[in-house]
């Protein structure tokens, strides 16, 4: 028979994990990113977005090891990018920059909590 404080841990984590689960945003397939990105001009002309999220499109399928060499790719990325595009381009780059970030957060942090 279990014991009545096993019971309430058990208790204590389901609670916990029910409560992370229904905040939980869903991963960002590659798929994904690259329609997200494609779909989203933020003012950029056809080219320039089609370049962007063409850089961008090889951090969402290249391998990383963690969240951090995968955040670090996307930085890396936006500062190569903003070097070389025209002014009103930069807007989707500094856009997409932030979409992969957030791409990299939800495939590696697995409880996505609302804080």
């Amino acid at each position: 028979m279990p014991r009545p404080f096993s019971l309430l841990l058990l208790a204590c984590c389901c609670l916990g994990a029910w409560g992370c689960a229904k905040h939980t945003l869903p991963i960002i397939t590659p798929q994904e990113f690259e329609a997200s990105c494609r779909s989203d001009p933020a003012g950029a002309v056809s080219a320039c977005a089609s370049r962007v999220c063409g850089v961008f499109q090889a951090v969402a399928t290249d391998y990383h090891e963690d969240m951090a060499a995968c955040q670090a790719s996307c930085k890396q990325r936006a500062m190569e990018l903003e070097a070389d595009v025209p002014g009103p381009c930069a807007a989707k780059v500094q856009q997409t920059r932030d979409t992969c970030l957030e791409f990299c957060n939800r495939k590696f942090y697995r409880c996505n909590c609302a804080k």
